[in-house]
């Protein structure tokens, strides 16, 4: 399969079921003079590629689990899944995860095959710049640069235009696209219901593992900028840094600005560590707080999924040693005012309340440690309770809003994981028997029925037919998928009374709260 398009031709490769088309651009590299710009549109060609490479992704540290080992600034790609048959078909639109500072669009486990020939849907996984490429504003700190702001959310907007005007090309329907995405591709979903640029190019949103709060008002946003471009090299102003700083010099600073202190979610109960690169709320891109805007309607024209899994921390908590962070048994020897302390810098004024409740509610797997406690409030603080909001946000306006949550769990990382951050993702594409969905689901039959499970309620969703599972707006509940009840409450009523003065509902913040 062939398609010619005004900025060029493209040959596909043929697969099982789907003709796949490896990086193709949809913005010109943001290189030289576009390196702090928005994504500048590709010019009329007549050229002819074979779409047979993947493309780099954004400049990272190096990540054998994301399946990353180069990077680099030239990355405003899209991979394309075409189903065989006849078209046209709905469009799934994919924004990978990796905390706005990783990941990839190529990464084996998005391999996007099998859910667009199950689904007969075409899928497509967009790229954007990642880290201080893409989340940094150096408007203000080097002002002779012109630079423009949001460039990560930019490039995620620029490739939903560039869908909206090329997808028909591929077989795909314009008129009916989906964005879906997890960890950070979810808040990047989320917080594309809230940019008026984008809302009106999709009809559907799957947000995994994400939520409408993952933002940060202007001054955060200067504050993790300052703080990066203090780390770079070099001498001469802030524009002369970084103009000289070179990939390992750029990630160097990176990393050291990561250790800044930001108010996600434009709020003070939730201070955020590590995750600083955020999408900023500035008034013209994203006017807004996503979750606040999709409270008050203004994407009640896009009909929602949102799911989570049950125990995401135990994720970043447990296969940490993976990346140098504590070992299970260093976790272990962390007794109760350790773990207090800790409870106490992630909830400011609230620590000691949430720890009583933990200890309450969740009883510690020996094989893991009583870490579980913070692991599980974790969960809440970054997943769960956000993605609630979200859903009573967007249910007060669509009765058709559901809620899932996955509960398979993962024994691949040398301890129990749970339902672990990222174990959604092989259901959703439907690759629990390759390697890489391997490592995470274990594989096997009971794998593969719950994948096509999972794969007919995507596409059942992308296609506009009605989903099965619980409406959240009568029910505030979720369909699970995994062991266990058919459906469950994502908190108990303690739970909901402790998270309402932490995570209040949009509106209702007191004085001290944030927005």
């Amino acid at each position: 399969m062939k398609v010619e398009l005004p900025q060029g031709g493209y040959q596909g490769l043929a697969g099982d079921g789907v003709v796949e088309f490896r990086g193709v651009p949809f913005a010109l590299p943001p290189v030289g003079e576009l390196r702090f710009k928005a994504p500048r549109p590709l010019p009329d060609s007549d050229r002819s590629v074979n779409a047979d490479r993947y493309p780099l992704p954004s400049l990272q540290v190096k990540n054998p689990l994301m399946g990353v080992e180069d990077s680099g600034e030239d990355c405003l790609y899209l991979n394309i899944w075409v189903p065989e048959g006849e078209g046209p078909f709905p469009v799934m639109l994919w924004y990978h995860g990796g905390g706005y500072i990783a990941g990839s669009v190529s990464q084996p486990l998005y391999n996007g095959a099998a859910l667009a020939a199950s689904q007969k849907v075409v899928v497509v996984h967009a790229a954007y710049r990642l880290g201080a490429h893409g989340f940094a504003d150096f408007a203000a700190i080097a002002p002779e640069l012109e630079a423009d702001s949001n460039l990560g959310l930019r490039d995620q907007v620029a490739a939903l235009e560039w869908v909206n005007r090329h997808i028909e090309a591929f077989g795909g329907r314009p008129d009916r696209v989906t964005l879906f995405g997890e960890s950070a591709g979810g808040f990047s979903v989320a917080t594309l219901m809230a940019t008026p640029r984008a809302r009106p190019l999709f009809q559907g949103a799957i947000v995994q593992s994400g939520a409408g709060d993952f933002a940060l008002a202007p001054e955060e946003v200067a504050k993790v900028t300052s703080a990066f471009v203090e780390a770079l090299p070099g001498e001469g102003s802030a524009a002369d840094k970084l103009r000289q700083a070179d990939p390992k010099a750029w990630i160097a600073a990176q990393n050291q600005a990561l250790r800044t202190l930001v108010k996600r979610g434009l709020r003070d109960t939730t201070p955020q560590f590590a995750m600083n690169f955020q999408p900023m709320v500035d008034g013209d891109l994203l006017p807004r707080l996503p979750v606040d805007a999709i409270a008050d309607g203004e994407a009640r024209d896009i009909a929602l999924m949102a799911s989570v899994c049950r125990d995401e921390y135990h994720f970043f908590q447990y296969a940490g040693p993976m990346a140098g962070f504590p070992s299970v048994e260093e976790l272990r020897r962390f007794d109760e005012a350790e773990i207090l302390r800790r409870f106490q810098r992630a909830l400011p004024q609230h620590g000691q309340q949430a720890l009583s409740y933990y200890q309450r509610t969740v009883t510690p797997d020996p094989q893991r440690s009583n870490m579980d406690w913070f692991s599980a409030m974790e969960t809440d603080r970054l997943f769960r309770v956000p993605t609630l909001r979200l859903l009573d946000a967007q249910a007060a306006h669509r009765d058709d809003t559901r809620g899932f949550q996955f509960t398979w769990t993962s024994q691949q990382f040398g301890v129990p994981m749970g339902a672990c951050h990222v174990i959604d993702v092989p259901f959703v594409f439907g690759v629990t028997d390759t390697p890489a969905g391997m490592f995470f689901t274990g594989g096997g039959e009971p794998a593969r029925a719950l994948a096509a499970e999972v794969q007919k309620v995507w596409g059942d969703f992308a296609h506009g037919r009605a989903v099965q599972g619980p409406a959240w707006k009568d029910t505030r509940r979720v369909r699970q998928f995994g062991p266990g009840d058919a459906e469950a409450a994502l908190l108990d009523a303690d739970g909901e009374a402790l998270w309402a003065d932490i995570i209040p509902v949009p509106g209702t913040a007191k004085p001290g709260q944030g927005a």
